[in-house]
């Protein structure tokens, strides 16, 4: 991957665990994925967590979300 490629948000995950379980699954199928926490001062049980992937396996990524029920 070149430097400075563009991430995409592909998934919006509610809680800290729910975040590490999208991010396994994406890692386990090959993607490059990391999580963001949205809120700085909201606990990790109560957060958002932003999912993203290069922007060029977005599409793919998305759609593994979508056959493990994750994503609709």
């Amino acid at each position: 991957m070149t430097q400075g490629a563009e991430w995409k948000v592909i998934h919006m995950a509610h809680s800290e665990k729910n975040a590490r379980e999208i991010i396994s699954l994406l890692a386990r199928e090959g993607f490059l994925a990391r999580a963001k926490q949205v809120y700085k001062t909201v606990s990790s049980e109560e957060n958002y967590y932003e999912i993203m992937v290069p922007g060029s396996e977005a599409v793919e990524a998305q759609q593994l979300l979508i056959e493990n029920n994750l994503l609709m």
